[in-house]
């Protein structure tokens, strides 16, 4: 064999052997990657924190799991959990991770428990809607692979609504929600587009729910009739010194 094949038989070994070097990381590293970004690309998308207790993915398998994955509540709300999932439950093809884009035929969610904590300052699922809609976009330097994901499903779901001015709250129930072809038309999305594109309907189905309980019109009818009493005692008040002055 001449010198310049036996050169070329050696680049594209060496080639194949960091190939299947980055697959082999890849592979033995997956779940901690996979954490990482959902963490990191999740708080970017939420404006707030996104945290998850575990992921173990099974390519050979082709499935996967998450769990406890949470999202923080926004600034100036409490410090419990705006929405807390139950397993992640992932079903793909082996060689799906060699694919680009990524496709995940289906991830099925089995509960969450969603808080919407409605204040007379505001609403803190509005707030993480509001924060959805104005995150900046990815980096694509940094944004990481794209996935396609066929199908997503969440059952078994239910909101706290909760009125501190009241001291009450109520429990209600989300209906099943199913999102298919997530990253599809874009050719892929990046995590922090999949965030994005399964947490609006989740926050939007949440404030159906509430709205349904007729949760902000309690909170209206508090401020007005805190509003009233306010306005009552001022006028007593008032009342009370021009009976004073009349009397000296």
């Amino acid at each position: 064999m001449k010198r310049t094949g036996k050169i070329f038989l050696g680049l594209v070994l060496v080639v194949l052997l960091a190939v299947a070097g980055g697959l082999y990381y890849v592979s033995a590293n997956l779940d901690s990657i996979v954490a990482q970004a959902i963490e990191e690309k999740g708080s970017q998308a939420t404006q707030t924190q996104v945290r998850v207790g575990g992921v173990d993915i099974d390519i050979r398998g082709g499935s996967g799991r998450i769990a406890n994955l949470s999202v923080a509540n926004p600034d100036r709300f409490s410090d419990e959990a705006a929405i807390a999932f139950g397993e992640f439950r992932i079903q793909m093809d082996p060689l799906a991770v060699t694919s680009d884009p990524i496709v995940i035929g289906e991830i099925a969610v089995n509960g969450a428990q969603v808080l919407l904590e409605q204040t007379t300052a505001g609403n803190n699922l509005r707030t993480l809607q509001t924060a959805l809609g104005s995150a900046p976009a990815d980096d694509t330097a940094t944004a990481g692979p794209e996935v396609i994901i066929e199908r997503f499903t969440l059952d078994e779901s239910r909101v706290q609504v909760r009125v501190p001015q009241l001291n009450e709250s109520r429990e209600v129930t989300i209906p099943r929600i199913v999102i298919t072809d997530i990253g599809r038309a874009s050719n892929g999305a990046t995590a922090a587009e999949v965030a994005r594109q399964v947490l609006e309907p989740i926050i939007r189905k949440s404030l159906e729910s509430g709205a349904a309980a007729g949760v902000e019109d309690a909170v209206r009818d508090t401020i007005g009739e805190t509003t009233d009493r306010v306005t009552e005692g001022v006028l007593d008040r008032l009342g009370t010194s021009d009976d004073d002055d009349d009397d000296q």
